[in-house]
């Protein structure tokens, strides 16, 4: 998670010159629309598998669901915001 978040950084703090603003929102913004789908699938999957009584491993993907809205919280408020 905190390579992941490094990574985040790395993309956001890049300077103008080797990477334009607005390919950077862009970028973050595929990405945070892939972490939502997967947030959204995975809680799918835990009410699947809370239904059909595998409480054990519901509870992981539960845990994975509750980590992958996190991130998808991280990735809606940017480290770095353009003054310009």
């Amino acid at each position: 998670m905190a390579d992941f978040r490094e990574k985040i950084k790395t993309i956001s703090s890049t300077k103008g010159s080797s990477a334009p603003e607005t390919a950077k929102r862009l970028g973050m913004g595929c990405l945070l629309i892939v972490v939502l789908a997967v947030s959204i699938l995975t809680f799918f999957l835990a009410i699947g598998l809370f239904l059909s009584g595998n409480w054990i491993l519901a509870l992981v993907v539960l845990l994975f669901f509750a980590l992958s809205t996190l991130t998808a919280a991280v990735l809606l408020f940017p480290q770095k915001i353009d003054s310009l």
